[in-house]
Formats: structure tokens, C-alpha cells, sequence
């Protein structure tokens, strides 16, 4: 009886290992199942879609055959013409604005720059200099009048 009871412990367990096979067939055909679904809607999008752009091809071709399309081609192509002229004036410009802005942007100083002339020129304060005309004149030994230089505050 010993070996008739090892046979149910393995016949449970193939049981149970079934149960889970069959639990994993079942939801992996499950997710088949949804695909399926998907590809299905999918392809009756498509199958509309295609109809669609049928219809509208028909419908140019029917205007090219007619003239209606090819009677203003040249109207639309002095157009096209001029819009690519435009385009090509406005490209100029804004070339010509670069090339200002390159410009300017190496000729005028940073903030840092400056800032730095403002140190050095209120640490020389040139405004107590003597002028030339009046080093000229204390050269001549003719008395200079001082100017007096209001400061603001």
C-alpha cells in the first residue's frame, strides 16, 4: 500500500500541474483572442480609410481630365514664383540682420567692461584735472581762475 500512495501524491501533483497548464493555455489564449480583436478592428479602419482616399483620388483625377486643376496651373506657379522670391528677399534680410547684429555684438562692451571703465574712471576722477588751455596758461605765468565743478550727490 506504501506504492499506491506515492501514486496518488504524483497523480495530485500532475493534477495540479495540469490545472496550471491549462491556466496558463486559457490566458495566453485569452490574449490571442484580443489581438485577433485588435488586428480585426484595425483592419476595417484600414479597409475604410482606403476607401476614402479612393474616392478623393477619383475625384482629383476627374478634376485634372476636366481641366479644372490644370486650366490655373500657371496662375499657381507665377504664384508659387513670386511666394518663392519672397522667401528669398526674406532670407537676404534676415542675412543682412545677422550680419548687423554680429556686428554690433563685437563692438559694444559687456556689462563687465563697463563696468570696469566706471571704476577706473571714478578712481582718476578726471574732472580735477587742469585743462591744456589752463596748463598753458600757468605755463605763461598768468593766474587761472579755478572752475568750480558742482558734484552730484
Amino acid at each position: 500500500m506504501a506504492s499506491h500512495g506515492k501514486k496518488t501524491v504524483k497523480a495530485s501533483v500532475l493534477l495540479g500541474r495540469l490545472q496550471q497548464d491549462v491556466r496558463s493555455l486559457n490566458s495566453s489564449l485569452l490574449v490571442i483572442a484580443q489581438k485577433m480583436k485588435y488586428v480585426v478592428r484595425n483592419e476595417k479602419i484600414l479597409g475604410r480609410n482606403l476607401i476614402v482616399l479612393n474616392k478623393k483620388l477619383k475625384a482629383f483625377e476627374e478634376k485634372i481630365v476636366s481641366g479644372q486643376i490644370g486650366g490655373q496651373a500657371a496662375v499657381d506657379s507665377e504664384q508659387v514664383q513670386e511666394l518663392v522670391d519672397k522667401l528669398e528677399e526674406s532670407g537676404q534680410r534676415i542675412v543682412e540682420l545677422e550680419a548687423r547684429v554680429q556686428q554690433l555684438s563685437e563692438n559694444t562692451a559687456s556689462k563687465e567692461e563697463v563696468q570696469e571703465m566706471h571704476f577706473v574712471v571714478d578712481s582718476i576722477n578726471p574732472l580735477e584735472f587742469v585743462t591744456i588751455d589752463q596748463a598753458k596758461d600757468m605755463i605763461a605765468g598768468k593766474h587761472v581762475k579755478a572752475r568750480t565743478i558742482k558734484k552730484k550727490s
